[in-house]
């Protein structure tokens, strides 16, 4: 690992803010972080949105916000590392302790690790943490929280 690398990982409601608000987060991120950037999606999140996508399947307008944030981030595979890990939380843990968990076991291993998430308990938890966050203010807006 280079010292100067900062892992992005990605929470389910950062998929879909291409299309939701016109922001090209990966770009955002790049042009606000210095270093090597690695952003990772968990197997979890892609389920969750996937559960989600078969509970609302009359919700057309989340099914093509989820379309389009899926197809975002395949075309955007060529020019950002983004990396699918296969992992997916232990049956007795919430989505936010597997994120948070898995955040701070990266953290650990010595890289700068932001959380990408506009959920404020979310972001709470990452902050009392020690990790960093990267949210959307004002619906325009990528805001990022250091510790």
């Amino acid at each position: 690992m280079k010292p100067n690398t900062s892992l992005i990982i990605i929470d389910s409601n950062f998929i879909l803010l291409p299309f939701q608000f016109k922001i090209d987060y990966l770009n955002e991120i790049r042009l606000t972080l210095e270093g090597e950037l690695r952003f990772i999606i968990f197997k979890q999140i892609l389920d969750e949105l996937e559960a989600k996508r078969r509970r609302e399947s009359k919700s057309t307008k989340f099914i093509r916000l989820l379309d389009s944030g899926l197809l975002y981030l395949e075309r955007k595979k060529k020019n950002y590392e983004i990396i699918f890990l296969e992992e997916i939380k232990d049956r007795d843990e919430s989505t936010d302790e597997f994120l948070l968990k898995k955040s701070l076991e990266l953290k650990d291993e010595g890289y700068n690790t932001f959380l990408a998430t506009n959920d404020s308990e979310l972001r709470k938890k990452a902050r009392l943490t020690g990790l960093g966050s990267i949210f959307l203010r004002q619906k325009k807006f990528l805001s990022i929280e250091r510790v």
